[in-house]
């Protein structure tokens, strides 16, 4: 039979052995258990469960977490067939498996471990003081079935912590997951522009700026491309910001699916982009500038009731192992001035 929290908390039958040698168990406790029971648990079963919640109705704490909705009358019939239980078949899975899944019970709902215990402390108290006076005498065995009642609870206990731990490092997991998911939510919204999707001004010039080092270190070659949509003003003054702003995602994903998987395109402001073309050389780089600008303006952007044809003038140039980001975005942008000024649908090579 499958015993999923054991194989959860990791209990198989060396690690159940080694727990009940620890609390030096013996076969010879199974009829203290079985005595535990008879003469002692089931007799005042009714006594014990009402006196035990006779406690917990004196603790702050659990009446502030039973007010939440609990119906009382069924947690005691719970208890009731926890305490029958007890000790019962105390070496085998089924006994393990049982204890951890009420344990880890009481870490789902929130009752701290430290109370957990101190539960466990008046329930063999109640329990003991229940043990009838003829198991008190000398030659009673009233002294081992206390202290096998002792053991027992420290059995069950010591189950209680595994699933704690478990819980409190889960929670603490996912607590952290969180925490980190937040913060890749807020590095990513704090670098991306929030209309197109691209990195914004801020994030390109530092990927940029990152590219120039590699460069300057002789790691590899980088290109730069300043872009432009042409006559976009007219885009906005004639159809409104919001067929506007449709124009520029659209574009910003077909910049997206022209450039190599290792490229980076940024929103540099307005309807300017800045192209990282890395590992480039003077002929990749004037082929994937192409390639790039064709995506633009071979397909018009189709809109509900319009369709537009767009035009983007780039410049791009081959960075220098001694600029800086500005020197290489200023000579990008001179050539993108020069194929404004050309006629504009053209890449010029600076």
């Amino acid at each position: 039979m499958a015993q999923p929290y054991c194989e959860k908390f990791g209990f198989d039958d060396d690690r159940i052995h080694q727990r009940l040698r620890w609390l030096d168990f013996s076969v010879e406790d199974h009829v203290l258990a079985r005595r535990l029971q008879t003469e002692v648990i089931r007799p005042n079963i009714t006594a014990i469960v009402n006196d035990f919640y006779d406690w917990l109705d004196s603790v702050d704490e659990v009446q502030e977490m039973l007010s939440g909705g609990f119906d009382i009358e069924r947690l005691k019939a719970t208890q009731t067939n926890y305490v029958r239980s007890l000790g019962m078949e105390f070496d085998t899975p089924e006994y393990f498996e049982a204890r951890l899944r009420v344990g880890q019970a009481h870490a789902w709902v929130g009752l701290s471990l430290s109370l957990y215990n101190c539960a466990y402390y008046w329930l063999s108290q109640f329990i003991i003081t229940r043990i009838p006076d003829h198991l008190r005498t000398a030659d009673g065995d009233g002294r081992r079935i206390e202290s096998f009642l002792h053991k027992i609870i420290c059995l069950d206990i010591s189950l209680a912590i595994e699933t704690y731990h478990v819980a409190q490092v889960t929670s603490l997991e996912e607590s952290l997951a969180r925490t980190q998911q937040q913060k890749d939510r807020l590095r990513v919204a704090a670098s991306t522009d929030s209309l197109t999707g691209l990195a914004n001004h801020d994030a390109i010039i530092a990927e940029l700026e990152l590219a120039l080092a590699e460069v300057a270190q002789g790691e590899h070659t980088v290109a730069v491309v300043m872009a432009d949509l042409d006559h976009f003003k007219a885009v906005n003054d004639t159809y409104g910001h919001l067929v506007g702003d449709k124009v520029l995602m659209e574009v910003s994903r077909r910049l997206r699916a022209a450039l190599r998987g290792f490229d980076r395109v940024g929103r540099y402001g307005g309807e300017e982009f800045l192209l990282i073309l890395h590992n480039a050389t003077p002929t990749s780089m004037k082929h994937v500038t192409e390639r790039v600008r064709k995506r633009i303006t071979d397909n018009p952007v189709k809109l509900p009731d319009l369709s537009l044809k767009v035009t983007m003038s780039m410049g791009v140039t081959m960075v220098r192992s001694d600029e800086t980001a500005e020197d290489a975005i200023a000579r990008a942008d001179t050539a993108l001035y020069a194929a404004k000024k050309a006629g504009r649908d053209r890449v010029v090579v600076a």
